[in-house]
This record gives C-alpha cells, structure tokens and sequence, in this order.
C-alpha cells in the first residue's frame, strides 16, 4: 500500500529497495569507491544535462576542488561551498551533482566541492582540515555572497566548518544548508528511535563502520567529530532537511532544538515517507522540490536574486 503523502516513484524506490547488511572490505575500499561512482553516474550525467552544467578541477589552498556553474543559472558573483556525503568513506563531488546542480541553477553562484581526503587512509581531522582550509581561503577572498552546504557526512564537515569559523573569527557563510546533517556519530541505538530500521538506504552498521574508521580513536562526544556538542551561538541562518524514515531524523531533531536554543534562525523540514538525503534521488519529484525550497532559503538568506524560473 502506497503511503499517504509520497510519490509513486518514491514509493516504488522503497519497495524495491534492499539494504545490504555486509560489512565493509576495507582491503578493496579504492574499488569500491570507483564502484559506487559508476553505480550513480546516471544520476551526475542527467544533472550535468538538466542544469548545463561547466566543470573543472582546481585546487584551493592545497586541496583538490571542483568547481561547477550552471550555464542557465543567472549567474551572480558569489560562492555557495557544497561538502559531499558518503560517511567521510566514499562519495565525490561527481556523484553529488543532483544536488550541486539543482543548488547552482536555483541560487545562480559558482559551486566549490572540495575532494577532501577520506577514511580509512585519512582519518578524522583530515576531512574537516581539508573543508575548513577551503573555506578559509575562499571568504578571505569571495566578493560575494558566500554560502555553505552539505548531506550527511558533509553537512557534518558543514557544521564543524562553521563553528571552527566562529572561532578563529573569520567570515562565516551568509546562510547554511544541512541535508540529513550527520551531527552526532555515537552508536546508541537508543538515539536513532524510532527510525532505528525504517530507513532502506542507512543502517547503524553503518555508523559503526564510520565511527571505528574515522573516528580515529576520538571521543564520539567531541565536538570535532559530533559537532552537536559544539557552541552553537552566532551560527548563521540554517535549514535542515530530513525525512520520517530517515535514520538521523532524531538526530536531526536534537540538532534543531540545539539551534533554536542558541537563538539561530533555523528551519527544520521533516519529509513524511522519506529516507536520508532523499534529495540525492533525482528520479522523485520530492528531491527537486526540497531542492528547490532549500535554494529558496539560502537566496532569501544571502538576498540573492531569486533563480531562473522564479
């Protein structure tokens, strides 16, 4: 039976859906990475079409980038900076271009991913070092609006990002995007009720997993690895996006509740039906349109010219 309130393709997503519950082989972690760049091409190619989008390798400030425009956008001056997901493990700035391209059509800025380096080979700081020199550089020198975003692991980075910005002082982004924001990676089930099974793409295994290899040793409660334990005060405007079938989903709560005591100005939209980063999926009408109320948010934020179409 279809539930109430989703698509008919999202549904059929989850009835054909099956989560693998083995473990991963590290010893072949570069293949596997490779493997699931191939398995979500489609997906990058579409959004390459979709949104016109120009790609090229760069590097800022040692790290490895890429930097996407949307040549239908209406491009103006400025930066959105886009953290990619896939459990600080695996994932591209490629793999991510549903987001990134719906993200640099509606909000009509240069997108800067950068390739940050990735467990287990590079574990935690690594990642977080990689995105916070990125974004050191880049607000040191945009002369623009600059936004921050991020899925899961990413919006993680996102958070730590910004919280290290806050302390050094330096610019923060004029608003933030935060998709099923992986904020806390301690493995009490308890904590991921009552979304502990409901999810079809993301399972506490898999939190296991991320903890032992990136974790890298530290204290789950460590603000540096679980930014909701970090100081939320001057945090800029915020949206989250999650789903009721999302693993994070209370995750995600707590972390909006976090927020809204520190008095940010934060939305938290909650997807009825909907699994973690659903937004990743193109196929569903769903993600285009989280995407595009996200875009909304960050335009309205950064008081930016509404985006084509608008």
């Amino acid at each position: 039976m279809r539930k109430p309130g989703i698509s008919p393709q999202a549904q059929a997503f989850l009835d054909s859906y099956v989560q693998s519950s083995a473990p991963t082989d590290f010893s072949r972690i570069v293949e596997l990475r490779e493997e699931i760049r191939a398995a979500f091409s489609a997906g990058a190619e579409r959004a390459i079409s979709r949104y016109d989008l120009i790609r090229e390798d760069i590097e800022i400030a040692g790290v490895p980038c890429e930097r996407i425009v949307s040549r239908s956008g209406q491009t103006s001056k400025g930066t959105l900076v886009y953290l990619f997901g896939g459990g600080f493990i695996v994932g591209c700035p490629y793999s991510d271009l549903p987001v990134i391209g719906a993200l640099a059509y509606w909000c009509g800025l240069e997108v800067i991913a950068p390739k940050y380096r990735l467990a287990p080979e590079y574990p935690a700081p690594c990642a977080a070092d990689d995105c916070f020199s990125v974004w050191r550089h880049i607000s040191a020198d945009c002369s623009g609006p600059l936004l921050l975003a991020g899925e899961s692991a990413g919006g993680n980075l996102a958070v730590v990002v910004a919280q290290r910005a806050i302390t050094e002082g330096i610019a923060l982004p004029c608003a933030m995007a935060l998709l099923s924001p992986a904020v806390d990676l301690r493995t009490d089930p308890l904590l991921y009720e009552p979304t502990t099974h409901a999810d079809p793409t993301l399972s506490l295994d898999h939190i296991g997993e991320v903890l032992q290899v990136y974790g890298n040793g530290i204290d789950p409660g460590n603000a540096e690895l679980s930014p909701l334990f970090g100081d939320f005060k001057g945090m800029p405007p915020t949206i989250i996006t999650t789903g009721t079938r999302d693993l994070l989903l209370s995750m995600c709560l707590r972390f909006y509740r976090q927020l809204v005591r520190a008095g940010v100005d934060v939305e938290c939209r909650v997807w009825d039906g909907l699994w973690h980063v659903f937004e990743y999926y193109d196929d569903y009408p769903e993600a285009a349109e989280s995407l595009k109320e996200i875009s909304e948010f960050l335009n309205v934020k950064a008081s930016l010219k509404s985006g084509p179409g608008e």
